[in-house]
């Protein structure tokens, strides 16, 4: 209660790294959430995987509205290198990421992504099938940015070389604060 009720106001950045609503927190929590974004300029980071395409997404919670795209329910499970989208080419989070220039990324392959419709936002990276994998909206007074799938980590252990992922959470913060 203290944390998501009274001094939800003093966080920059509220970060949902692969969470499932399971009744941990309260609904109320997520609708205070929502409001922090909408009304007071917060930022809100869901890293996401299969989870956001479980039936306990948090797209069935009150975050709905700040969220730019809801999942389909579909799990992608196949290999894909990310890539910075046209619009991600001019976005300050994605222009001239290392590795990004021009047709194949020189990064790793991650192997798993949430199917999304991005009905909002800005899409500036896209995965397995073309479909989005990072989206970023503005929400009232704040932002929010949705990365669709868990294998970020992948770049972060090296795997197949690696990949920008101390760039890409470094550019994404700064965005979203």
């Amino acid at each position: 209660r203290e944390l998501f009720s009274e001094k939800i106001k003093d966080f920059d950045l509220i970060i949902f790294d692969r969470y499932e609503h399971k009744g941990i927190l309260q609904m109320l929590y997520y609708d205070n959430i929502s409001r922090y974004v909408n009304q007071h300029g917060g930022a809100l980071l869901v890293a996401a995987g299969n989870d956001y395409a479980s039936r306990f997404t948090l797209y069935k919670t009150p975050l709905a509205p700040v969220l730019p795209a809801p999942p389909t329910g579909r799990v992608l499970e196949q290999p894909f290198k990310a890539k910075v989208t046209d619009i991600g080419m001019k976005h300050p989070v994605t222009q001239s990421l290392p590795g990004s220039g021009g047709g194949e990324p020189t990064w790793g392959r991650w192997f798993r992504q949430a199917e999304v419709n991005a009905d909002k936002g800005q899409v500036i990276m896209s995965g397995a099938e073309d479909k989005p994998l990072l989206i970023l909206d503005r929400k009232g007074k704040g932002r929010v940015a949705l990365l669709t799938s868990d294998q970020a980590w992948l770049w972060a252990r090296g795997y197949e070389g690696g990949g920008p992922h101390t760039d890409l959470l470094r550019r994404l913060s700064h965005w979203l604060m």
